[in-house]
């Protein structure tokens, strides 16, 4: 905790007042004298600009995904912006240096695969505002990287932001947490803020743009996608919703020019259940 302060030029007494406490309190979390519960830990990533396996030091397990309080989130090196330029618009997304690095090697093969006629091939990456996204270059006129020293990345929040407004339902979230996301959908309105959080966007080849809630059933869909980004086949067709036995909805791939899946609720929804 000390090096991440440090990192930050926050004194004991800086971070005390950020955190509503004393500047002993602050000295005793530092040594480990004093064991921090779930709530103190969020804040003080908010406030460190952490994740919590920064914080504390070590990895969560994925058999604990599931299960654990915390976002799933890396650390991560910031690279830039990732903009895409398609038939139906541009979007743009922040990235840090393993996307960076990933779309590169996709850019590559998938030239080495249309090369030989072997596949029909879809992008994917994930991006630092809590979105898988799954492209379909058949749409995509331009790509670019662009490094943050060159262009301003976008905004996106903490990734403890994006998992308390998922489960925002169930009154969960206190403190600092609570306050900014109470900030958040002060400002975006609360179908904005959960749809970032809980939703897939879908959007076709017209521009529309399709919100599906993402559960259990529909995850298969989209781990079978991000598995397959290199085979997906013509004329395919795509479970993006399913209410049981009364209502399920199927995309067709081949009209389907970019899907952005929430990225916290969908690792969590895929990890293996702990034995």
């Amino acid at each position: 905790m000390k090096e991440l302060r440090v990192r930050l030029g926050m004194t004991q007494k800086d971070l005390a007042e950020q955190m509503a406490t004393t500047q002993q309190t602050v000295a005793r979390w530092e040594t480990g004298k004093t064991q921090l519960n779930v709530e103190q830990i969020k804040d003080l990533c908010l406030t460190l600009k952490c994740t919590v396996e920064e914080l504390l030091g070590w990895k969560i397990d994925v058999e604990e995904w599931r299960t654990s309080p915390f976002a799933i989130a890396d650390a991560e090196t910031r690279y830039g912006t990732l903009r895409i330029k398609m038939t139906v618009g541009s979007r743009q997304y922040p990235i840090d240096e393993k996307a960076r690095e990933s779309i590169l090697h996709q850019l590559k093969e998938l030239h080495n695969l249309r090369r030989n006629n072997t596949s029909r091939p879809w992008l994917y990456c994930w991006s630092l505002d809590n979105k898988i996204l799954l492209i379909n270059p058949q749409y995509v006129r331009t790509i670019e990287l662009i490094g943050d020293d060159v262009e301003e990345m976008p905004e996106y929040y903490h990734p403890e932001i994006y998992r308390a407004l998922d489960d925002w339902d169930k009154g969960e979230a206190s403190g600092k947490l609570k306050k900014e996301c109470d900030a958040i959908i002060a400002e975006m309105g609360d179908q904005e803020a959960v749809r970032m959080a809980s939703y897939v966007r879908v959007t076709y080849d017209d521009g529309e743009d399709e919100w599906n809630f993402l559960d259990e059933e529909t995850t298969t869909t989209f781990f079978g996608l991000e598995a397959a980004t290199f085979d997906v086949p013509q004329c395919s067709f795509a479970e993006v919703e399913e209410e049981g036995y009364y209502r399920a909805r199927y995309a067709n791939l081949d009209r389907v020019a970019v899907m952005e899946v929430p990225s916290d609720r969908y690792h969590r929804l895929t990890a293996p259940e702990e034995a």
